[in-house]
């Protein structure tokens, strides 16, 4: 009875986590070491918008808490522009662990720097989707 209560335990834990991720496609990293995703398996379209999650796992616990933030997306190829919906920020890496920080920004398009992490993950993402 005991192994049957375990294994109903572990089973539900893993169903029902709030931090169940798909496959986390590898796109880059900064000259810290800070490692930048997208979610492949969770890329919506609409129109012509796409959205999905990205990821930077980092090295060092951002203020000395967070090892990594996840960031959901909305982005425009047809003229190159990005709208981050929603922030979220984890204790542990990969996305995982206790939510730090929920936080919704401004509604505002941002247009990637030049030569940016951001523009390498965005052109990847275009070429992909389009």
């Amino acid at each position: 009875m005991k192994k049957i209560t375990i294994l109903l335990v572990i089973t539900f834990t893993f169903l029902f986590s709030n931090t169940s991720w798909g496959e986390w496609n590898y796109v880059t990293k900064n000259v810290n070491g800070d490692k930048f995703y997208y979610d492949k398996d969770r890329i919506r379209k609409s129109g012509k918008f796409i959205y999905f999650w990205e990821l930077v796992d980092l090295i060092k616990p951002y203020k000395g808490r967070d090892l990594s933030v996840t960031r959901y997306t909305e982005l425009d190829c047809s003229i190159f522009r990005f709208k981050v919906l929603k922030i979220q920020s984890y204790k542990n890496s990969m996305g995982e662990g206790e939510t730090t920080r929920d936080f919704t920004p401004t509604d505002e398009w941002e247009y990637p720097q030049p030569n940016s992490l951001s523009e390498v993950m965005y052109n990847e993402i275009c070429e992909e989707h389009e």
